[in-house]
């Protein structure tokens, strides 16, 4: 009977060196893949924080370049705001009447940035007077800061074609004042 005994404590005691050994081997196997999980998880995130780290170390120089170009872009942009509409009216009128024209009526819409455009002032506008005058407030457009850009312009005569008096005409405008982009609000 010990020898019976002794047969089983040996199956037994192989049964589980064969389990340990297995135990072991899977765990190798799992820590393996673990880490072959991690070294590629590492080898993904290294060139992108090396590309962060990149962008982080010029960002003084980001701030620079972009305080440079904001300064060559800002007299080419209308101040925007709740007021932005009635500014930029008022710009036009007081324009018109330094020429010595006459304001006949005038609109203006604010058409939202869309797809990469800046939001805009759409400005249609309706001037009469004599052609000199006409001539010097579409000189006064071409110079303005920030510009008026001028999308159409239609010209009628009005009163006769002849005689010694001046010549009067009717301007009608469309225009597009550009905006800054509003600053974020935190």
């Amino acid at each position: 009977m010990s020898h019976k005994k002794n047969i089983w404590l040996q199956r037994s005691a192989a049964t589980l060196a064969v389990l340990l050994l297995v135990a072991v081997a899977g765990a190798s196997l799992v820590y393996r893949a673990l880490w072959n999980r991690y070294d590629s998880a590492l080898a993904q995130l290294e060139p992108r924080s090396e590309r962060l780290e990149g962008v982080v170390n010029a960002g003084s120089e980001i701030e620079t370049l972009l305080g440079t170009a904001s300064g060559a872009v800002a007299p080419l942009l209308h101040p925007a705001g709740d007021t932005a509409q009635n500014d930029i009216q008022q710009q036009l009128r007081a324009m018109i009447m330094a020429s010595g024209s006459t304001l006949v009526s005038s609109q203006a819409a604010l058409e939202p940035a869309t797809d990469g455009k800046l939001a805009r002032i759409r400005l249609t506008a309706t001037v009469t007077g004599e052609w000199p005058k006409l001539v010097r407030f579409m000189e006064s457009l071409q110079v303005h800061r920030p510009p008026f850009w001028v999308r159409t312009v239609n010209i009628t005569r009005e009163g006769a074609s002849s005689g010694s008096g001046p010549q009067n005409a009717r301007l009608a405008l469309q225009l597009e004042a550009p905006l800054a982009p509003e600053k974020a609000k935190p």
